[in-house]
């Protein structure tokens, strides 16, 4: 099997020479009929229902978290790199277009500490994708924050091994396996422009925070240092 960087040069690399999109290497990467796959999410029932719904800061995810505050749902988002930790938005939020982008969120929106009471159980995760496979497996860009968020939610009681995940992605960006690693979340679904892919099955997802890992990000990443304590205390 090809090794995940392999698998991200190849699906970056495909995108471009497709002129599906325009700069895709190094990124979650935006394509054309992202938007109209945003719009196929709304079609997912548990999209009909979540009202609290986790999204990334990637651009290619703006119109996801648009939709979320158009459509009267509380908008749990990250800010880049998690150095900020979590905001929250909802439809009372000032100039949705704007409070939805990456480095406006902490502008417009709620700042959480990282509990379960401030945070709240989310119904939905919401994520973008370099490669996805039918199996239900993902890769992102190399940064593992997605797997980061994930798990740090998990650790606070925000989302569960049953927590419905969508990755929206074009067609070319998914495969039949992947390489997958313990620490990788799965997903659920997958979302295109031209329709939603149930996974039955997929691999089971992280139980928590692996401070093996984690602990090195503390100084840089406010929920962890916000965790780390806890998790000296035992």
């Amino acid at each position: 099997m090809k090794e995940k960087r392999e698998i991200r040069k190849e699906v970056w690399r495909r995108l471009l020479e497709e002129n599906v999109s325009k700069n895709p290497f190094g990124h979650i990467p935006q394509f054309r009929g992202q938007r109209e796959a945003a719009e196929m999410l709304r079609k997912l029932e548990a999209y009909v229902k979540a009202k609290s719904v986790f999204v990334p800061p990637d651009q290619a995810q703006y119109e996801v978290r648009l939709n979320c505050l158009k459509d009267g749902k509380v908008l749990i988002m990250a800010t880049p790199r998690l150095r900020d930790g979590f905001y929250k938005l909802d439809k009372d939020v000032k100039n949705w277009e704007r409070a939805v982008i990456s480095y406006e969120v902490t502008k417009y929106g709620k700042r959480l500490l990282t509990s379960y009471e401030e945070i709240g159980k989310i119904d939905l995760m919401v994520t973008g994708a370099v490669a996805v496979s039918i199996r239900g497996e993902r890769i992102g860009k190399g940064t593992g924050f997605f797997d980061l968020e994930f798990a740090i939610l998990r650790e606070i009681g925000s989302v569960d091994e049953s927590t419905p995940i969508a990755a929206i992605v074009h067609p070319l960006q998914i495969y039949e396996k992947i390489p997958s690693e313990p620490k990788d979340v799965s997903i659920n679904y997958i979302v295109t422009p031209e329709k939603i892919i149930e996974i039955k099955d997929p691999p089971p997802r992280p139980k928590g925070i692996d401070w093996k890992y984690a602990e090195k990000f503390v100084s840089k990443i406010r929920p962890l240092k916000e965790l780390y304590e806890r998790y000296k205390l035992g």
